[in-house]
């Protein structure tokens, strides 16, 4: 009896314990809930304040755009509009004498009509062989003009293709009958290869070891084929896998490569687009070549930093398009700005007029691309000078 006796209250004793316990939890979760309630409501209104700040000034922002006569800022050397044709030239232009009137060339042009070979990103692409600006410099200066432009791609993967940056093969063995086989594919310093991912853009006819094939990837593997029966080939491991870009390159080819807007570097990693860009030069032995500029401010917000630090590194080879369809853009397109392209201006951003969306240009900015690059081509006696012809006659 004594037994049962203790072991009924020690019974009740867990029981009273268990139940203070649960007590204590459940208040402690009541007023966690509380607070977590109270923070949801205060964050909550804090939200809609900054959405009614925000809604606010884009009303006033409009309502200042759509006021008749409002006055532009006054003029400073930065930011004068041109007289004859009213835009905001927000930047300085030392080289106006390059971007129009007669080209006086540093150089004389000799030899035979060279090749251009255009490397970039969907800011290169052609969709129908005669709207972008490779297809307006074909036609020109005459020259045959290859297009390796791949969308979004960076200036790595670029480099990858035009041979900049090396990329190499695993040892493996072609065998002499033509059949697909896997092969494994890393940079010189064992990164990733982004072939073929958004097109060839010069990848094939490619090479391993002199023998020539064709890459295919599946399922995101990579598998390489031969063109042709041979001889069963062992292949050393960090063998270097060749593109058509680096094996059909040519002396005397200009090299106009359009890279780093997906990269989007601020003033300190813009030198990792030099560095690759070095690399693409010595890597097709050229010394003839143009770079071309940023445009995109609106995903670069140091563009200017940017461009100074790619003009300082290529001088004359470097055109800086943004600082002219900026400043003369729009007149040159024959479009008067709307109040849209006066606000872009006012932005650094590229006139809506002259884009097809947010980064990219429409015909009219690829036909002031072509231009401005055929006269720098000429400018520095890459090319012979032809007559440019009207927009309709392209």
């Amino acid at each position: 009896m004594l037994l049962c006796g203790i072991s009924f209250f020690t019974f009740c004793d867990i029981i009273s314990f268990v139940m203070k316990k649960t007590l204590i939890t459940y208040l402690f979760f009541i007023l966690a809930m509380s607070l977590f309630i109270t923070l949801r409501v205060y964050a909550g209104k804090i939200a809609i304040e900054e959405q009614r700040s925000a809604a606010q000034l884009a009303q006033n922002e409009q309502e200042e755009i759509d006021k008749p006569g409002v006055p532009l800022p006054s003029p400073t050397p930065e930011t004068a509009p041109r007289e004859d044709d009213g835009q905001i030239s927000p930047v300085i232009d030392d080289n106006e004498s390059l971007w129009h009137g007669p080209i006086k060339p540093k150089a004389e042009f000799e030899g035979l009509i060279p090749r251009i070979i255009c490397w970039g990103d969907s800011l290169t692409v052609s969709l129908d062989e005669k709207s972008a600006f490779p297809d307006i410099l074909r036609g020109l200066s005459g020259c045959e003009v290859i297009n390796y432009g791949v969308e979004a791609e960076n200036t790595s993967m670029i480099a990858m293709r035009e041979g900049g940056m090396r990329v190499n093969v695993k040892a493996t063995v072609i065998p002499a009958e033509p059949s697909l086989i896997p092969i494994f594919l890393r940079t010189e310093n064992n990164g990733h290869v982004f072939f073929l991912d958004n097109g060839d853009g010069g990848v094939n006819p490619c090479s391993i070891s002199g023998i020539e094939g064709e890459l295919q990837k599946l399922n995101g593997s990579y598998y390489f084929i031969r063109s042709k029966k041979g001889e069963r080939v062992a292949i050393e491991d960090n063998t270097q896998f060749k593109t058509h870009g680096i094996t059909d390159s040519k002396e005397g080819d200009i090299l106009v490569i359009f890279a780093g807007t997906n990269d989007l570097p601020d003033s300190n990693t813009v030198r990792n687009i030099i560095s690759l860009e070095r690399k693409m030069l010595e890597a097709a032995k050229c010394d003839k070549y143009i770079i071309v500029g940023l445009t995109y401010a609106g995903g670069i917000p140091e563009i200017d930093a940017v461009n100074e630090a790619m003009d300082k590194e290529f001088g004359d080879h470097f055109v800086d398009i943004r600082k002219y369809m900026l400043n003369y853009g729009l007149a040159d397109a024959g479009i008067t700005p709307s109040d849209q392209d006066k606000a872009d201006i006012r932005k650094g951003e590229i006139p809506s007029a002259l884009r097809s969306d947010y980064v990219h240009g429409n015909k009219h900015y690829h036909r002031l691309l072509g231009e401005q690059i055929y006269r720098r081509m000429v400018y520095l006696g890459y090319i012979p000078a032809f007559e440019m012809e009207d927009e309709e006659d392209i």
